[in-house]
């Protein structure tokens, strides 16, 4: 028999070498005949999750921390076999444990930050990733896992403050440039060639690490100008998410002897949207468990014509896909609202409000598509519930509300609100974001607002409601919606209109903050658009103070949305379709 020592150390040679069958083969052979050496159980438990096998690696990790609790390592590689395999809440403690055995290290706080984050937890999060930065500047993950628990309570600047930070000590890292990116939407001080700056950097480096393919897909000729179109979509949202929404009457309308649709899911959660989108479509194809240049290989094989990305820079998705040219064109639509700052993407699809013509462009390295009168169709997922009754009763207190992600209260549009509040001295406001299930989050949101003189009794938050059809009817209890600015709402500016609800928005100068602006105009309700803080406020307070205007909102704006552009799906569709046409037949013509 081999001294279980040799074995052990054979084992690790094989391990640092790369070669985990061979590990394997001698913590096998050693733990059958010492089955408490926790080392080994640690080393089989980490060569294991190298090979992906994570319920083996699991039962490894167990036995470690049980044999020895103490060490640190053990209980890491415990808690991310437990977070592989989704559960977060066993994971927790793992991970705080590691804090605790070795509160110096780094990685140890890392680890519980990451998790604190999966788990919505962002006061929490906030304070472990701190500890994790105070001790190392050099891990980029940590300052990005940081940045997005600031986000989340509502702190884009402090965010990007944390990321251009980290950017100077460890530059051109993807993950931080994106994140960069991202977060600049959500600042009312970035301007347009701020955010034109984030972009192509974040633009240049991914292009930088992803070369083209030597066999690049063909050109198309005069004679493919008018066959059906192939048409990809990239997403990560493919299931009861926001971006479906807007996707689904695409798919519904649409004229398979014009355009056949090919779906690629980058993320592996499905629901019954996720079922119907699949049956509406010609190709279905799960690309999130495989590389980028894998995914780009088939999309060249099903022959896709166009590719289009819904996720942006957004988490989960998979715009890189663009720079891999793997269709003859490649586009970017809807969930992001900004250029990628990719020059191998060729066009992106706005309207001539969201971008108006000769201004938004140079800041695109996109060719702008206008897709006008408005980008956006609307479908709600289900049936929506009945409405109210319309009579707003004169004692009733105005409930002013917005069920935005809490990342868009920026300090400005609190500060907007508070007036708004102050000038209406009976009025309440309620808020609803995934975010408020957080308790720092809520104090921090309700700190705010009073700080502005707001008393906090007047605000009622809620967190998530999972039910979309329970989600829709508290708008029930809204007379009035506020967008949020710079960044404004689009799905719920449509549910609050679909529900009766009107909607004050801002108009900004670009399309993150014009949004609101498209969206109210093809419903025919411009006059709830405001071109000045000082007018929103106004339009705010005068129509809370019209009762029977509130009354005429609530009984008429669902049917006015639905006779409206933004819910017509067939017309949308021949639009749509005729934007493709056009830049395709363009193509097909370009050499001859």
């Amino acid at each position: 028999m081999i001294n279980p020592e040799t074995l052990y150390q054979r084992a690790v040679k094989a391990a640092n070498e790369g070669n985990y069958e061979l590990a394997q083969m001698h913590l096998r052979e050693l733990l059958s005949a010492h089955p408490n050496i926790a080392k080994a159980h640690h080393l089989a438990a980490t060569t294991l999750m190298r090979q992906g096998v994570m319920d083996k690696a699991l039962v490894h990790a167990r036995l470690a921390a049980q044999l020895n609790p103490t060490n640190a390592a053990s209980r890491w590689v415990l808690g991310i076999c437990l977070a592989n395999g989704g559960d977060l809440q066993s994971a927790i403690p793992e991970f705080r444990a590691g804090c605790e055995l070795a509160p110096h290290d780094p990685q140890a706080w890392n680890n519980l930050g990451q998790v604190l984050l999966e788990t919505k937890q962002y006061g929490h999060a906030e304070t472990a990733l701190r500890k994790a930065l105070a001790l190392t500047t050099n891990i980029p993950q940590i300052s990005v896992g940081l940045a997005w628990a600031l986000w989340n309570t509502g702190r884009a600047d402090e965010a990007i403050a944390v990321v251009n930070a980290q950017d100077r000590r460890t530059p051109n890292d993807v993950p931080l440039l994106a994140m960069r990116a991202v977060m600049s939407l959500y600042s009312t001080g970035a301007t347009n060639e701020d955010l034109r700056l984030a972009h192509a950097a974040l633009g240049r480096r991914v292009e930088a690490n992803t070369p083209l393919n030597p066999n690049q897909v063909p050109d198309p000729t005069p004679a493919d100008a008018d066959r059906t179109l192939r048409v990809g979509f990239v997403s990560p949202d493919l299931y009861g998410h926001s971006v479906s929404r807007f996707l689904e009457p695409i798919m519904r309308y649409c004229d398979r002897t014009k355009i056949a649709i090919a779906l690629y899911s980058c993320y592996h959660l499905r629901d019954e949207i996720t079922g119907r989108l699949e049956s509406m479509c010609g190709l279905w194809c799960d690309v999130y468990k495989i590389t980028d240049q894998v995914a780009a290989a088939e999309i060249r094989q099903h022959g896709i014509d166009i590719l289009i990305d819904l996720g942006g820079h957004t988490p989960l998705s998979r715009s890189a896909l663009l720079c891999h040219r793997p269709a003859p064109i490649t586009m970017t639509y809807l969930g992001y609202p900004f250029s990628t700052g990719y020059t191998r993407a060729d066009y992106r699809i706005v309207d001539s409000i969201t971008d108006p013509p000769g201004v938004s462009d140079g800041y695109h390295t996109e060719k702008l598509l206008r897709l006008d009168p408005c980008f956006l169709c609307f479908a709600p997922p289900f049936e929506p519930p009945e409405l109210p009754t319309p009579e707003v009763e004169e004692p009733l207190p105005i409930m002013f509300g917005s069920f935005n992600n809490a990342a868009k209260l920026s300090p400005f549009i609190l500060e907007v609100w508070a007036r708004i509040l102050n000038a209406v001295p009976n009025a309440k406001l309620l808020l609803k974001s995934y975010q408020f299930g957080d308790k720092s989050a809520r104090d921090r949101l309700l700190g705010s607002l009073e700080k502005l003189g707001v008393d906090p009794s007047r605000v009622e938050i809620l967190g998530q409601i999972a039910l979309t059809n329970e989600h829709l009817k508290a708008y029930h209890r809204m007379h009035i919606a506020l967008d949020a600015f710079p960044y404004h709402g689009t799905t719920t500016t449509c549910e609050a209109l679909l529900m009766g609800v009107p909607v004050i928005s801002l108009e900004g100068d670009s399309h993150r903050s014009r949004v609101g602006v498209s969206l109210l105009n093809a419903v025919g309700v411009p006059e709830l658009i405001a071109r000045s803080a000082d007018e929103y406020v106004q339009k705010a307070v005068a129509l809370a103070n019209d009762r029977k205007r509130l009354a005429d909102y609530r009984r008429s704006l669902r049917q006015r949305m639905e006779s409206s552009v933004l819910m017509d799906g067939p017309g949308f569709f021949n639009r749509f379709e005729k934007l493709l046409r056009d830049v395709w037949r363009q193509k097909c013509h370009a050499k001859a």
